[in-house]
């Protein structure tokens, strides 16, 4: 795929958003979110370079830096979370 650009644009004052997607990981969330809520969309286009161009309601977008400290787990929490992840790799066949 030649185009890389994203893109989320609006005007001031509507409540809808189109956006553009060419990276992988939100064409596949828009895909999914256009399945369970067409609705929901204006318009949905996939186009024949595999980028996706949909109009959204506004309130679907959000800056989320995150945490600043990041995210504070006990020693159990840890735990769990590596046998959570050893399992899934069982699963998958990865290392």
């Amino acid at each position: 795929m030649e185009n890389s650009e994203n893109m989320v644009e609006f005007i001031s004052g509507t409540r809808t958003a189109t956006v553009t997607f060419t990276n992988q990981k939100h064409i596949n969330r828009i895909k999914k979110l256009y399945e369970e809520r067409k609705d929901d969309f204006k318009y949905f286009v996939e186009n024949p370079d595999g980028s996706v161009c949909a109009k959204i309601p506004l309130k679907w977008v959000r800056i989320n830096p995150g945490s600043k400290t990041g995210r504070v787990m006990t020693e159990e929490q840890k735990e769990a979370a590596r046998i959570r992840l050893a399992n899934a790799r069982k699963k998958t066949g990865k290392k």
